[in-house]
Formats: C-alpha cells, structure tokens, sequence
C-alpha cells in the first residue's frame, strides 16, 4: 500500500512554507519556479534529491512499535504521509470447534518486503477467553509460531504472512486432542548416564517446524512430549540442549517411528571434557589481550558444540574446555581480539582429542588498515567528525564475517585510518547539523584499503507531514530514509540516509543528501 501523497496544490498555493517553516534564506527560493529545471524548492534552497527514495515510518502504541514502508516517489517540499489508523494483526487462535481460552505465546519474525536487509521480529504473550490477540505488526513477509504454554497442546506455525498497511485478520488452529498424541522417552549422556544437568527436549519437522513444545527432562532424563497424530511421516528430529551451564552440545537425532521412544536416545556427550589453554600473539609477536575465545564444531556423538566465549589476559593467555571433537578437523577456534587491536580474526581448525589437555600458541594476522579522507564543500578539512563501520557481508566464500564494527574520528587534516577484519562494511560519517551524513558500501581486502577523499556537499531538507488515516498528526514518529543498494554478491540491501523525529504538529526534517 503506497501512502505518500504530495499536496501538490496547496502547496504551489503557500510555497515552502506550508508547515509555518521559516522564509528561505534570501537569494534561494519561495517556489519551485524560482529554481532552474529539474531541481525542486526545499526549506533550504533549490536542489534535486532522488526520486527513488524509500521510506521507513516508525510509531509507538498500546499493541506495540510498529513500521509503515512506503516509496517516497518524486520527493517535493511539504510531502504528506499518511499512515494507517492502526497497524495490527488481529488473531483469532481457535482449537477444535472454538477459541482457544488458555495462554500462548506469539512469536513473528519476519522482514520487510520493501527495504532490504530490514529484518523485524515481534512477540506478546497471554490469554483470551475469546481467543483473540491483537499484535502491533510492521509491514512485511512473517512467520508467526503460536505455542500453547500447555505442554500437551503442539504448537502451531504459519508462514507467508504478508502484512500490509492496516489490519490483518488472521484465524490459525491449534490440533484438536484427538489428532495429538502423547510418548514417553528418555535421553541419556551415554548408556546408563543421565546429563548431570536435565537437558531441553523438543521435536522438530525436518524443516526446522516446531512438531511439540520445549520441555525440560527430569533428573533420570526422562521426559515427555506431546505432537500431531503422523507428524513423523515426513521425518522429524529430536532436539537435545544442554541444560543452563552445562558443557555439552546440541544434538539433534533422527526419528522416523515412534517405537524409537521406547529405547533410550544417546546423546554421547558422556565423554569427559577437555582443556584447550594457550597463547594469543598479534602479528609482531607481543601478546594480545582482551581477545574473544570460543571453540565450535562436531564433537564426539555428533552434536553441535559451542564453548566460550573466554578472554585472552594480559599475557594473551586462556584457558576453556570443551568436549572432544567428532573427528580430526570437526572443531574451530575462533580468536577476535578487540576492537582497534593491530591483531586480526582467527578462524583455524583444532585438533581436540579425547583423553589429554591440550595447548598452542595462536599468531593473529595484522588486521589491514581502511583510510580515508573527509572535506568541507571549501575544500578545507572535517575534524573530529565520527567515522563508523558496520560488517554487512564477508569480502569472500573463506573469509567469515567479522563479529562486530568498529568506529574512529577525523583527524586535524580530515583523514581518518581504521584497523579492522577483512569483509564489506557500510560507512557511515557524521558530519553535524549542516550537511548529510555520509553513508555508503566499502570493501575492506586484507592488504588494506584507500577511499578516495569525500567532499561533503550542500545536501537540502525533506520536509514532510506524518498524519493518519482520520487526518490526526503523529508526533514522536521516526521517519527513516533510504536508497536500495545492490551488494557485490547481487544482494539488495536498504541504505539508510537520514532520520528524524517528528514534532508535536507531526512535521519532520530530514537532511538528505542531494541527487
């Protein structure tokens, strides 16, 4: 649903000054007749902003945050943008022939079908003697997952839920009783050998679809779930977590029949620990400390193990354990020393085997060096402006993705120089109230990068009216401005320019940069 709509003819009847802005400066403009063709008048002058902008529009109520997406079009001086009265998924949970009175829990994630790369995820719980919920939902595709907090009623998913602007009915039945059906198993470390702490236990269709609720195994890990009359036809999984604190793995075992609950499964965590410890050295040799330590992979029984995180000390030394791998080659350690730290991230197999500590020494690689250089329209330098970059994707099929950004100031000639991990990174640079920020995509290869200097141009102000449908305003609305970008591996993502909040009359501006 497009909702902006320019007042075009109010607006060539008051100029710029629709919303009681101030007279443009003299010199600039009232109209856009006062500005040489293609440019359009804004609040501070004339100029050309892209006609391909989208739009972000975020709002606070009672069902909670929501986002209205919308393409701006042409943008004009004075742009209308009209939200809906109410942005809500009105559920109905039914279960057999009526509402389902009891609690659940409502969990939707999703994305936004508008903005790439805009990710959203909203969730409530409670119960209804009516069975329905009403959840403040942003536009975009979900999948909403309802789970009864009664163990023995599975939980219920539905996916491809495109939300508009407005209200979306939606009904969504829970498994009546007589197409459920309860078992009784048990998991064990090994043959004989409860988990010392009870592990979590849930099936799962093959495709990740919760078949029962999570539930928590006894002290002899026994334990009981309750799932749809065939919902093994398609093969499932039972999906064994470790308990809080535990040192263990996930495991997740086939199950296809359900006399398979009449033996006990084996996880085959019963192995004991083992100690990694060592050393973390930076790329001239001199301890690192501060590092982020953890070990992943396959250990012994095939589960999906995760230890850590554990932190390198003054002397770059560490110490965690973790179960055994699965085989030679199974496990990764993964270094990532602090952010600004010369050293760089580590990602490199471990041989863990079982039956002995194990210890090494690890030498980071020098982190590679992204500069570059800001200047005023003058040509002279932008000090102390902040510089921030944020990994968006890996700069190869080998090279992960660095965990986090890292983020500097210029210097007293306008240039700035960051140490940080290999990958694609969006830049962002703040460059105070007079001129846009400077956002955009840069890759970072590991011998370093050098940007070509930036200098900041006279960007001009979108002025808009945030409204609902009945023609009330809507203050405290956060309106964000995009341009789609296309990333190197052809993935579209949303590149954000400018944000704002509205005032109490519901107008917001928003400093963009121009064509």
């Amino acid at each position: 649903m497009i909702r902006a709509t320019p007042l075009l003819a109010l607006w060539f009847l008051t100029g710029c000054n629709l919303f009681n802005d101030p007279a443009p400066p003299e010199g600039t403009c009232s109209r856009d007749q006062d500005c040489p063709s293609p440019q359009r008048c804004y609040v501070d002058g004339c100029g050309t902003l892209p006609a391909d902008l989208l739009a972000e529009v975020i709002t606070s109520a009672a069902s909670g945050v929501t986002s209205v997406d919308m393409p701006l079009g042409a943008p004009v001086a004075n742009m209308r943008l009209v939200l809906p009265d109410q942005q809500l998924l009105q559920l109905s949970v039914r279960r057999g022939s009526g509402p389902y009175p009891a609690s659940v829990q409502l969990l939707a994630t999703g994305q936004s079908t508008l903005l790439p790369g805009v990710y959203r995820t909203a969730q409530t719980a409670g119960a209804a003697a009516n069975g329905l919920f009403q959840v403040g939902l942003s536009t975009g595709l979900y999948t909403l997952v309802v789970s009864p907090v009664d163990p023995t009623v599975p939980p219920a998913m539905q996916s491809g839920i495109v939300m508009d602007a407005g209200v979306l009915p939606l009904i969504l039945d829970l498994q009546p009783a007589a197409e459920v059906q309860t078992v009784r198993g048990t998991v064990l470390a090994g043959p004989g050998q409860p988990e010392p702490v009870p592990p979590t236990v849930q099936l799962l269709g093959a495709d990740g679809r919760p078949l029962s609720s999570r539930t928590v195994a006894e002290p002899d890990g026994g334990f009981q779930l309750s799932f749809g009359i065939g919902a093994l036809d398609g093969g499932a999984v039972l999906q064994v977590s470790p308990g809080p604190g535990a040192l263990g793995a996930v495991a997740a075992l086939p199950v296809s029949d359900l006399a398979q609950f009449g033996t006990p499964f084996i996880v085959g965590d019963g192995a004991a620990p083992v100690e990694v410890s060592g050393q973390v050295l930076g790329p001239d040799g001199s301890p690192v400390a501060g590092a982020s330590i953890f070990i992943q992979g396959t250990v012994v029984g095939g589960g999906s193990g995760n230890v850590g995180p554990t932190f390198s000390g003054d002397a770059g030394t560490f110490v965690l354990s973790t179960l055994p791998q699965a085989q030679p080659g199974a496990l990764q350690l993964w270094i990532v020393p602090p952010p600004g730290a010369i050293a760089g991230l580590v990602r490199t197999p471990v041989d863990v085997p079982g039956g002995a500590p194990v210890a090494g020494s690890w030498t980071c690689p020098a982190r590679p060096v992204l500069s570059g250089g800001v200047l005023l329209p003058d040509a002279g330098p932008l000090t102390g402006a902040v510089v921030r970059l944020d990994p968006v994707l890996p700069v190869d099929a080998v090279t992960p993705l660095p965990p986090s950004g890292v983020s500097g100031q210029t210097g007293e000639v306008g240039t700035f120089a960051l140490r940080l991990d290999p990958g694609v990174y969006q830049l962002e640079v703040q460059t105070g109230p007079f001129f846009p920020a400077v956002r955009r995509l840069v890759r970072v290869t590991s011998s370093g990068t050098q940007l070509p200097v930036v200098t900041l141009a006279v960007g001009r102000t979108l002025t808009a009216r945030i409204l609902r449908d009945a023609g009330t305003v809507v203050p405290q609305a956060l309106l964000r401005v995009y341009r789609r970008e296309t990333l190197e591996d052809g993935t579209p993502r949303a590149l954000l320019l400018g944000e704002d909040v509205s005032d109490q009359s519901g107008v917001v501006r928003v400093l963009l940069p121009q064509q």
